[in-house]
């Protein structure tokens, strides 16, 4: 029997449980989110190589087996699996190079169908009308799906950033926007908890995860309320010391119980 509420019902959740994060190429995402602890990093792009961290290069440990990076990640699924050790964070970067794997199970998937069967194409982009976007979408959740549950506490979600064109009172704006394809844009983003894009601030050398949302500004935005519409330096560099401040973005218990006073009180 569904029980309808009559009063407000508490919140459950300050922090988020799914982060995007995206910005230029070099402004220093990996050696950021090497700083977030308990964070694993699987590095996609094999772009982690400088940076000391808790991390798996899925393309070169797929090359040291002699497997697909497909084949690899399913034994990256086996082994989270039956690990003891548990995650507080897992980051996968980029979700734009996962795009480019999510292609090479596309193609699997479409084959495995009664219509595809016959298929000889490279790629299901091939297929009339936009008919491959469908399997590219099932096949990028299929991957993503496969790490969401091993993150005790937020799933995290690197990208790079495009520039779109859109227009606005007849005017033609550059706007920031997430090198993703189409559809499966809007179903990572209508997902995500919170989306911020990262870049630096050369006169003062810090980087600025900023939340706030504008006509300039295609994605960010935030559904916990200590994150949304804010800019927070989240890391300072002092020489060739940096120093990260994720206690920003996600909250500890007693900022949390603080939170949950005001918003009684209010």
């Amino acid at each position: 029997m569904v029980v309808l509420p009559t009063n407000p019902v508490e919140i459950v959740s300050q922090n988020p449980t799914k982060l995007i994060i995206f910005s230029s190429p070099k402004v220093g995402k990996t050696s950021l989110l090497a700083q977030l602890p308990n964070n694993l990093i699987i590095d996609f792009e094999s772009g982690s190589s400088f940076v000391s961290a808790l991390k798996i290069d899925v393309k070169a440990e797929a090359r040291k087996n002699n497997k697909t990076v497909l084949e690899y990640i399913k034994d990256l699924e086996a082994a989270l699996k039956v690990s003891n050790h548990k995650y507080d964070y897992i980051t996968l970067d980029t979700i734009t190079a996962i795009e480019d794997v999510a292609k090479d199970l596309a193609l699997i998937l479409y084959r495995s169908t009664p219509m595809g069967k016959n298929f000889m194409g490279n790629s299901v982009l091939e297929l009339p009308q936009g008919g491959g976007y469908l399997f590219l979408r099932q096949a990028f959740e299929k991957i993503y799906n496969i790490f969401l549950p091993y993150a005790t506490k937020c799933l995290i979600l690197v990208g790079h950033i495009k520039r779109a064109s859109i227009n606005k009172d007849g005017k033609e704006l550059q706007a920031s926007d997430l090198d993703l394809s189409g559809k499966l844009k809007q179903i990572v983003c209508s997902d995500a908890d919170a989306i911020g894009y990262l870049y630096r601030d050369k006169n003062t050398n810090t980087n600025i995860l900023s939340f706030k949302t504008s006509e300039n500004d295609l994605l960010t935005g935030a559904r916990p309320p200590h994150l949304r519409g804010q800019d927070f330096v989240i890391s300072e560099l002092n020489g060739d010391s940096l120093t990260t401040h994720w206690d920003k973005i996600f909250l500890n218990w007693v900022h949390l119980l603080l939170l949950n006073h005001i918003y009684k009180v209010m």
